[in-house]
């Protein structure tokens, strides 16, 4: 974080194109020597370490974006160039599977391609698109996944098998009260979950500290974000704009939807909190997200 915040500011732009294209490269490889993990194909093997690419793919796509953002006005070409950049790695982030990314990426994207100036009849125009291709991507996502959108219906289905996590984080949900039951409580409704410190860290937070606890996270999150866009609206740079908003809706976006997961408001995805879950690739890459927002408030007019 400390050293991408004092990069050169022209270095971040001049170097978007070809971290976008080596964290496809990484990406690809995932696909085809990659690590499977609770039914899904995600990491890279390092030795002894794993690392999961998706999580730079997603910040290289939104600084590319802003990369052609900032050459070319809206229009038809530039347009589905920027959707390209967009469906590339979400298919194929989609194919390991990993649909809580692939939710993230895509609104991130739809939201930068607003924000560039696209009518917002096009970007409703996507939407529906999208929509109308679920159908097609139902047949891509595996049938856990599809199992656990009928779980989250109806968690009582298979109380024992995939209904079992939505069943803990019920019981903890309503056990923790206003103030919660503490960490070190007895009867921890989560504490057979196996991911419970990074796909459910925020129910573990629920359970333990309570209604409280949750507003605080909620609170911290919502001043980062407040943070990010106030940081955007002073840049004269417009790749600086454009990055500092679709950074700042990524942490957004991929924060409500393990929010709403945790809470039941969504279908269960594997997909960390961040800057509280645990998880190597996870926290280098919200410390990476982080540097690249303080870097480019530095310099907010370093060239036209």
């Amino acid at each position: 974080m400390i050293t991408i915040t004092y990069m050169p500011n022209q270095m971040l732009k001049t170097l978007a194109p070809s971290g976008y294209f080596v964290s496809l490269l990484l990406l690809a490889l995932v696909l085809l020597i990659g690590d499977e993990s609770f039914g899904a194909t995600r990491w890279l093997r390092l030795g002894p370490l794993t690392f999961q690419p998706t999580e730079l793919v997603k910040i290289s796509t939104i600084l590319m974006i802003a990369f052609v953002g900032s050459k070319y006005r809206p229009g038809l070409i530039p347009l589905c160039l920027v959707l390209i950049i967009a469906v590339i790695p979400t298919l194929m982030i989609l194919s390991q599977p990993d649909l809580g990314s692939t939710l993230v990426l895509t609104f991130s994207c739809i939201l930068m391609i607003f924000i560039w100036g696209v009518s917002w009849k096009v970007v409703i125009a996507f939407g529906l698109l999208s929509v109308g291709l679920l159908p097609v991507a139902a047949s891509i996502v595996p049938s856990y996944q599809l199992d656990r959108i009928a779980t989250f219906i109806d968690p009582s289905r298979d109380p024992l098998g995939s209904g079992y996590t939505a069943k803990q984080i019920d019981l903890a949900l309503n056990g923790s009260g206003l103030w919660g039951e503490g960490f070190f409580s007895e009867s921890q409704a989560l504490a057979g979950v196996a991911v419970r410190n990074s796909d459910f860290v925020f129910a573990q937070w629920l359970e333990a500290t309570g209604a409280f606890g949750g507003i605080l996270i909620i609170t911290l999150i919502i001043l980062i974000v407040s943070r990010g866009i106030a940081t955007a609206v002073p840049q004269s740079i417009i790749f600086n704009q454009l990055a500092i908003l679709g950074l700042t809706s990524l942490f957004a976006i991929q924060s409500a939807v393990h929010i709403g997961v945790n809470t039941r408001f969504i279908p269960t995805t594997g997909i960390t909190l961040p800057l509280i879950s645990a998880g190597g690739s996870s926290v280098i890459s919200v410390f990476i997200l982080i540097g690249l927002l303080q870097s480019m408030n530095l310099k907010r007019s370093e060239y036209p």
